[in-house]
């Protein structure tokens, strides 16, 4: 940590957006590229390119993260219909062995059934890894039998087709699931990178534009500046006013939030852990 603390006595205090929030962060780092960038190109600040870059990044990871959860979602969905019909297959399965084998319902073992021992009855699998599983030892049970032995109710050829269809299903929700989570996991980097070079941006307007004396100006990069209560005050800081060109600061408004939306009033620190993942 490197704690740095300017003008200590003024009657405001900035706000940098919560660190645990990256759309927060980003939202702030929008508003400093987006103001720094009307700005004359010799008056830029050295952050600015450094923050679009990296914006840029948070762009493709959110849109890959938001396609790993449709895809992850859309996947559920069809799971549980391809687990539906193969649910029906296996209670066929079940129904055929039970008469192929009426005396040795033992039997049905090597079609992947479990039987009771108590009352020698072929039991029907609960969940959806143990259909799956009972659907596997009966492809290859009867794919090792002569074709004309095999049962006809159901037909191999669509326990093989069903099973299948719920193996993509399964494989394509696990992959949108990782993809999104992937995506998450960059995403909260380039938040953590972003939100130290906000902080260095605001050390640079302080250093080197505003003589070390917090301002309302400083809203214009998308900072929330409010102003102090005294020992005497009750009720909230309240965002300063600044009188600037830049609409969204003139009425005390950021688009990075005020303190409402969980913006964090801190000394100038590096953070780069603890982002939240939705």
């Amino acid at each position: 940590m490197l704690p740095l603390n300017y003008d200590t006595k003024s009657d405001y205090t900035v706000r940098l957006p919560n660190p645990n929030k990256r759309q927060d962060i980003f939202s702030s780092g929008k508003t400093f590229v987006t103001y720094d960038q009307t700005r004359p190109l010799e008056e830029q600040l050295p952050f600015t390119a450094w923050i679009a870059d990296l914006l840029q990044e948070a762009a493709v990871c959110e849109q890959q993260r938001r396609e790993g959860e449709e895809q992850r979602a859309v996947a559920s969905e069809e799971i549980k219909d391809a687990h539906q019909r193969l649910r029906k297959l296996v209670r066929i399965m079940r129904k055929t062995l039970d008469a192929a084998f009426p005396e040795t319902p033992t039997k049905a073992k090597g079609w992947g059934f479990k039987v009771k021992q108590s009352t020698a009855k072929i039991l029907l699998p609960q969940t959806p890894e143990e259909h799956l599983n009972v659907a596997d030892a009966y492809i290859v049970k009867e794919l090792s039998r002569p074709e004309a032995d095999r049962f006809t109710s159901p037909h191999l050829t669509d326990v093989i087709a069903v099973r299948n269809a719920v193996a993509e299903k399964v494989a394509l929700r696990d992959a949108g699931q990782n993809q999104r989570e992937t995506a998450i996991a960059q995403s909260n980097a380039i938040a953590a990178e972003l939100y130290d070079h906000l902080q260095g941006a605001a050390s640079h307007l302080m250093s080197f534009r505003y003589n070390y004396t917090i301002t309302p100006e400083l809203q214009n990069w998308g900072y929330v500046v409010v102003t102090r209560r005294s020992a005497g005050q009750n009720g909230d800081d309240k965002t300063a006013a600044n009188g600037s060109t830049n609409d969204t600061a003139a009425n005390g408004t950021p688009t990075n939030g005020s303190a409402a939306n969980g913006s964090s009033e801190v000394t100038l620190d590096t953070v780069t852990d603890g982002l939240l993942t939705p």
